[in-house]
C-alpha cells in the first residue's frame, strides 16, 4: 500500500509538471496534439478541441506532445536549411512563447510545492529526539579527530546554539549542521553551568552529502520502554526506572552503557534505581546478527511536538518553507561537485517512489513535505541547461533570442542527441544506484 500511494504522488507531480507546460503551450497558441495520464500503452482516448486525452497504462505521470515539437527531425531527414514553418507548431512559436512554455512545467512544479508545504503547516505532528547535550565521537575512520573533539567539546556539554538560532534538542543540531557542511558555525554551549564559546566547521559525509561534526546525543539511562518478554522485563526492570551503574562500574549515559558491552558480557548486572529503592537487577544480553546487543531496554527519549497553523498564515510559513526548500536544494546540488558519493547521494525513480510511500508512516505532514522536496528537485533539475531538459530548450530559445536567427536543423539534431545520450546515462546510474540500495 505504501509503494501504491508512492507511486500515485510521483505520478501526480510528474502530471502537474506536463500540466503547466499544457496551460502555457494552450496560452501561446500552440497546439497540443495529446495529454496522457500515465505512459505506454494507452486504455483510453478521447478528443475535445483539437486535443486527446488519454489515460495510459504505467501510472507514472505523464506527458504532453505539442504539435511540430519534433520538427527537427524532419527537417534533418529532408536535408533542410531550416525548420520548416507550421501553423501552431513548437517552433514556428518565437522564442520568448517558447521560453514561457519551458518555464510553466517547472513552475508549475513549484506552486506545487508551495500548496503542499501550505497544507503540511496546517498538521499537528509529533517525533522522538534527544536533548541538546552531546557526546563527541573520538575520531573517524581516517583516524582524523572530529570538528566536535578537534574545538575540545566534551561529554555532557549542552549545545545552547548555533550561530545566534536556539538549538532546544539534538534533531534541532542534526538540521542546522547536515545543511552546512564545510561552512564556519559558532556555537556556545554549556558546560558545568558555565557558558563556552567555539568555531566549528562540519565535514561533509560523502555517503549522504550532509554535514558532520562527530557527535551522538547524551541519552540519560532514563527506561522509557522494556521489551514485551525480554530478560529486562523478567528481571524487573520498569519503565521510569534509571540505571545508575553496570556491573558496579558507574554509568550515567547510553555511551557508559555501551561500553560495558563492549566485551560482549552473557549477562549484566544492574544497578537501578527503582522509584525510590535501589536494586540490583541480572539482565541476559542477546546478541544479533550485526553484532549489536539487545537487552530490551530502551531509553526514554524528549517527544517534541509542532502545532500547525490556520488559514491564512500557513500560506505565508508554506511560502518561507518553499523559498527555504529551494535554498537547500541549491546548496545540495552544489555539493555534488564537492566528493560526494554519487551512487549514494542520487536516488532514481524507485527509490523515490519507495521514499514516498515510507513517509506514509510518518503522518500526513511527513508525505507532504516529502512531495515537495520532489517537486522543488524537480524544479531545479529541469532548469538545468541541458538539451531535451526545459532548461535546454530555454537556453536555446535564448540563443535564438540574442542572435536573431535560428539554429540549424544538423546543429538541433547533435545538440538534442547529446542531451538525450547525457539523460539516458544518467537514469541508467540512478537505477543502478537504486539496485545497489535495495540489495544491501
Amino acid at each position: 500500500m505504501g509503494i501504491l500511494l508512492g507511486l500515485i504522488a510521483l505520478g501526480v507531480v510528474v502530471t502537474v509538471h506536463e500540466l503547466g507546460h499544457f496551460l502555457a503551450a494552450k496560452l501561446c497558441g500552440v497546439e497540443v496534439e495529446s495529454f496522457s495520464l500515465g505512459w505506454g500503452p494507452v486504455l483510453l482516448r478521447k478528443t475535445w478541441r483539437g486535443t486527446e486525452y488519454r489515460l495510459s497504462a504505467f501510472p507514472l505521470g505523464g506527458y504532453c506532445g505539442m504539435k511540430g515539437e519534433n520538427a527537427w527531425r524532419t527537417a534533418v531527414e529532408e536535408n533542410l536549411d531550416e525548420i520548416p514553418e507550421e501553423k501552431g507548431g513548437f517552433y514556428s512559436a518565437g522564442p520568448l512563447r517558447r521560453i514561457l512554455i519551458g518555464l510553466a512545467g517547472p513552475f508549475a512544479n513549484l506552486v506545487l510545492a508551495f500548496l503542499l508545504l501550505s497544507a503540511a503547516g496546517t498538521q499537528d505532528y509529533s517525533f522522538y529526539t534527544w536533548e541538546n547535550r552531546i557526546i563527541p565521537v573520538p575520531q573517524a575512520d581516517d583516524g582524523t579527530l572530529y570538528p566536535a573533539q578537534a574545538a575540545g567539546l566534551q561529554s555532557g556539554d549542552r549545545i545552547l546554539s548555533l550561530d545566534g538560532t536556539e538549538m532546544h534538542n539534538f534533531y534541532d543540531i542534526q538540521q542546522y549542521v547536515g545543511t552546512r557542511a564545510q561552512e564556519s558555525i559558532g556555537v556556545v554551549y554549556e558546560r558545568d553551568g558555565t557558558v563556552r564559546r567555539c568555531a566549528i566547521v562540519p565535514r561533509l559525509e560523502r555517503q549522504t552529502g550532509l554535514g558532520k561534526i562527530g557527535v551522538t546525543p547524551y541519552i540519560p539511562l532514563t527506561v522509557g520502554s522494556v521489551k514485551q518478554g525480554s530478560s529486562a522485563q523478567t528481571a524487573g526492570i520498569r519503565p521510569g526506572d534509571r540505571i545508575l551503574a553496570v556491573d558496579g562500574v558507574p554509568a550515567s549515559n547510553s555511551a557508559d552503557f555501551d561500553a560495558a558491552l563492549a566485551d560482549r558480557p552473557e549477562q549484566i548486572t544492574l544497578t537501578v534505581l527503582h522509584e525510590t529503592v535501589t536494586v540490583d537487577r541480572t539482565v541476559t544480553v542477546v546478541y544479533r546478527e550485526n553484532g549489536t546487543a539487545e537487552t530490551g531496554i530502551g531509553w526514554k527519549p524528549v517527544s517534541v511536538t509542532v502545532p500547525g497553523v490556520p488559514f491564512p498564515a500557513c500560506l505565508v510559513k508554506g511560502l518561507s518553507s518553499t523559498a527555504e526548500m529551494v535554498s537547500l536544494s541549491l546548496k545540495s546540488l552544489s555539493l555534488l561537485f564537492r566528493g560526494v558519493d554519487l551512487t549514494e547521494a542520487v536516488a532514481g525513480p524507485v527509490r523515490v517512489t519507495v521514499m514516498l510511500g515510507e513517509a506514509t508512516a510518518a503522518g500526513a505532514a511527513g508525505f507532504l513535505e516529502l512531495a515537495a522536496i520532489i517537486c522543488v528537485s524537480l524544479f531545479l533539475m529541469n532548469l538545468l541547461p541541458v538539451p531535451v531538459l526545459d532548461g535546454g530548450v530555454i537556453l536555446l530559445a535564448l540563443i535564438e533570442l540574442a542572435s536573431g536567427r535560428r539554429l540549424r536543423p544538423a546543429v538541433l539534431a547533435r545538440i538534442q542527441t547529446a542531451g538525450a545520450v547525457l539523460i539516458l546515462l544518467l537514469f541508467i546510474f540512478a537505477l543502478f544506484g537504486d539496485i545497489r540500495y535495495f540489495f544491501r
